[in-house]
């Protein structure tokens, strides 16, 4: 490797100077990178996004195969290097090259930028298609044996592009030129079970019918008897996903809703009762007042009537502000499906550690199918951290409840010193490392039991 940096002197210790060189070459800045291989080894998330993609090239020319490029990326998104740029510094970083199959001392490397970049232009859009269903389909394996609840969130976010970039468009909404993701998450959990790239100008509930459709049909597959909510802003109160969920409801059974609905004359007209109380316990009391109530009702587009929870119906010191929500849900008091509706507000959250943590957001390829492929590859590193930091919970409170990016200081990001012998290939972390018990305990309860003899 060549070497960019020189010796550096610090004086801040008086009489000594303190000498800094860059050349340590069997050290590694990564050395958590460990426990998300074997994340990854439980999963399959790797092995599963390779055997999705085409690969056309030549056998008998490849040095680097689908799975060890994924990897290389899936750990490099983790760590926090979400560029392709990043690999020609890291694709010599001994930890790195050991985690993704190759010796720690490989002079060839791991992929360079340039390979990485090839790479993610040449997933098509068979593999993409093929992709999204791997991802549904290993959630749904994933799930517990006795599996008698599933939640779904659905929603949309934006991801603001600067430059000329394929399908991009101006969201009037959102006031510059965008992506328009559609995001699925397990809603008890926290799982993210699906991914999709919209154009900037898509409507919220674009795709999202489908998404819904393609999921709940492979749940009731493998779980016929198990009870399907799902949860949505009133982006997504449309007709013709009500419809979808009306027919998979008749189709399996057990399948509701509870999706948040604009407000309108004919709505604020039926709630007005509940108004009107609320307005004279606030006017006797001086404090915030809500009132809960519930009636049938059905827009023009509707082909049946709902019943409808009139969440908050509520009045303070800035007014009414009158809340709707519609639901299939029955034999429930309004208040409680209002409330398990503004459970669905943890999914901002899930949304933060996907885009600020692992920076799902830097789509910045031209063609729109090699960024959906990276939208896929960091929704797949997302599968990685929250594997990671349920397994983590077993053994650290504070780790359990972590964002992405703070799990990431804690345990990944510690220094580790690689020595390659004929007889193994040994990692020395810091003895100051902080959290070395807890890393501990992680990496003997992540490692797989041996095989029988």
């Amino acid at each position: 490797m060549t070497q960019c940096t020189t010796q550096l002197t610090l004086g801040f210790f008086g009489h000594k100077p303190v000498v800094i060189d860059f050349d340590a070459p069997d050290i590694s800045s990564d050395g958590g990178v460990v426990l998300v291989r074997q994340v990854d080894d439980r999963l399959g998330v790797s092995r599963g996004m390779a055997e999705a993609i085409s690969d056309r090239r030549d056998p008998l020319r490849v040095i680097h195969d689908i799975q060890e490029q994924c990897r290389q990326r899936l750990f490099g998104i983790a760590l926090g290097y979400e560029d392709c740029n990043d690999a020609d510094r890291l694709r010599h970083d001994p930890l790195l090259k050991t985690v993704c199959g190759r010796v720690p001392d490989d002079s060839r490397g791991l992929s360079s930028q340039p390979t990485l970049s090839r790479f993610e232009n040449s997933v098509d859009w068979i593999s993409i298609r093929r992709l999204i269903r791997w991802f549904e389909a290993s959630y749904v394996a994933l799930l517990p044996e006795h599996t008698d609840r599933v939640i779904l969130d659905i929603d949309s976010t934006e991801d603001e592009v600067h430059g000329g970039q394929q399908l991009s468009f101006f969201n009037a909404h959102y006031d510059h030129y965008m992506y328009h993701p559609l995001l699925l998450f397990d809603g008890s959990t926290g799982q993210l079970i699906s991914a999709r790239l919209r154009p900037g100008n898509a409507h919220a509930s674009r795709e999202a019918a489908g998404m819904l459709a393609r999921v709940i049909r492979r749940i009731k597959g493998r779980f016929p008897h198990a009870h399907i909510v799902v949860r949505a802003d009133s982006g997504f109160c449309v007709p013709r996903l009500l419809r979808v969920l009306d027919r998979l409801d008749h189709d399996f059974g057990d399948v509701d809703y509870v999706l948040g609905i604009a407000k309108n004359a004919v709505l604020l007209r039926l709630a007005e009762p509940a108004m009107e109380a609320a307005q004279e316990m606030y006017q006797a009391q001086r404090h915030t007042v809500c009132q809960f109530t519930d009636f049938e009702y059905a827009a023009r587009a509707w082909k049946k009537r709902r019943r409808l929870v009139i969440a908050k119906a509520e009045h303070s010191g800035l007014g009414a502000n009158p809340r709707f929500v519609v639901t299939s849900l029955r034999g429930f008091l309004p208040e409680t499906i209002y409330r398990a509706y503004c459970e669905r507000g943890q999914c901002e959250n899930l949304i933060k550690d996907l885009k600020n943590a692992l920076k799902a957001d830097r789509l910045s390829c031209c063609s729109f199918t090699a960024n959906y492929f990276r939208l896929l590859l960091h929704s797949a590193a997302y599968r990685l951290m929250y594997e990671l930091r349920h397994a983590a919970a077993e053994h650290s409170d504070e780790l359990g409840r972590a964002q992405f990016d703070t799990l990431r200081l804690r345990i990944l990001k510690v220094g580790a010193l690689v020595k390659h012998s004929v007889r193994r290939i040994h990692l020395r972390l810091p003895l100051a490392f902080p959290f070395a018990k807890i890393f501990r305990a992680l990496a003997a309860s992540l490692d797989p039991p041996p095989a029988p003899a």
